[in-house]
């Protein structure tokens, strides 16, 4: 009896230490995050020291756990390690992915906030966890850079298996065009002008962030700053001339500015009388329909 009270009361002391581990941990978390949202302005840094705050936490907890309960855990442990080849092989996938989140988060890769192109999918980052990165989706069935309303789950591990696509990273511009094709004749060439004068007040509204931003690109310096300007390509092809137009935009602002830019250009060459050329196509009746006269 005797034994069975000493039990009794050595596991009533450890479940006691544990409850208490948590709970101080618990509010230690809450006291952290609570300064991390007064004393970090920058969005990014405070949602990086809120999970720093969290792992760290849960490392520890576990960490005393084990110390707390090590003598009951004995023979448990002999029988983790003689089958950890087992479970080496069975959390593979699992530890990638850990691995994954590390080289996301050191290399900074990309943030939370960044629209990325990320194992297949498209779409915003809203949370960037150990195992897994979550997104909000777009394009898809929408056919174009907006939002779905649905949330991508993406393994951290597929860091290692396909390219990261960021769109926002370092500079929020990207490149966009469209091309309105033109019917042959000499308007095509005053046609590029027209063009650029349609573009020109959301050149300069946009044109001098852009260079900007671009200057802020990794090894840019090494090949050049690329040019911002609007620019307009000319090629052939059998039915009419493809007038294509060329120029930077935030990227989560492409389909809005292309509808504008697209009405712009399509009011200026309407105003000039200048025809968009469209596919015709001439239909023959064959056999041809004959009509019978009556003989009086």
């Amino acid at each position: 009896m005797n034994k069975l009270a000493s039990l009794y009361q050595s596991l009533d002391e450890r479940l006691l230490s544990t409850i208490i581990v948590a709970v101080v941990l618990y509010a230690t978390v809450r006291f952290l995050e609570w300064l991390a949202r007064r004393g970090i302005k920058d969005e990014h840094w405070q949602y990086t020291a809120i999970k720093a705050v969290r792992y760290t936490a849960l490392v520890i907890f576990l960490i005393s756990v084990i110390d707390i309960w090590a003598q009951r855990l004995q023979g448990l442990v002999l029988i983790m390690g003689a089958t950890g080849a087992g479970l080496a092989i069975a959390l593979a996938p699992v530890i990638v992915s850990v691995a994954g989140w590390g080289l996301v988060t050191w290399s900074r890769l990309f943030k939370v906030g960044d629209r990325i192109q990320f194992g297949g999918v498209i779409g915003d980052v809203v949370d960037i966890g150990i195992i897994r990165t979550t997104v909000l989706e777009i394009g898809n069935w929408v056919g174009a850079d907006q939002l779905t309303g649905r949330t991508a789950v993406i393994t951290n591990s597929a860091v290692f298996k396909e390219p990261v696509f960021n769109y926002t990273q370092s500079c929020p511009f990207i490149w966009d065009e469209f091309s309105v094709p033109i019917c042959y004749g000499p308007a095509w060439n005053h046609a590029q002008e027209i063009a650029l004068s349609a573009v020109a007040d959301y050149a300069s509204e946009v044109e001098p962030r852009a260079r900007v931003g671009m200057r802020e690109l990794p090894g840019v310096k090494l090949v050049g700053v690329p040019e911002t300007k609007p620019q307009t390509y000319v090629s052939l092809t059998e039915h009419w001339v493809t007038l294509t137009l060329r120029y930077v935009v935030e990227a989560r602002a492409r389909r809005s500015v292309k509808h504008r830019l697209q009405m712009q250009v399509l009011r200026a060459l309407a105003k000039e009388q200048i025809e968009v050329a469209s596919p015709s196509l001439t239909l023959v009746k064959y056999p041809a329909e004959r009509i019978w006269k009556e003989e009086v």
